[in-house]
């Protein structure tokens, strides 16, 4: 794992502008996979809820958008952090 530096004071930045480019075009693109995401649990739970799927056939969506672990059915297990 690398290091982190701390912030450098303003106008002082040691980045190159292709990297600050690269993380923002990352940033941008984990941020419209989350939303893709979102999307994809409120469309199984609208369809759940109208009972155009059964319990079975939402979790084996899930598990075939494999987003399945990202639902928590119970309680978490002992020791394990969330």
């Amino acid at each position: 794992m690398t290091n982190i530096q701390a912030p450098s004071p303003i106008g002082k930045s040691q980045d190159t502008p292709g990297e600050r480019d690269l993380l923002l075009s990352a940033l941008r693109v984990a941020a419209a996979r989350a939303k893709l995401e979102v999307n994809l649990f409120e469309s199984i739970g609208i369809s759940l809820r109208q009972r155009a799927v059964s319990c079975a056939q939402a979790l084996q969506w899930l598990k075939d958008e494999n987003v399945i672990d990202l639902v928590q059915l119970g309680p978490p297990a002992s020791g394990a952090s969330t």
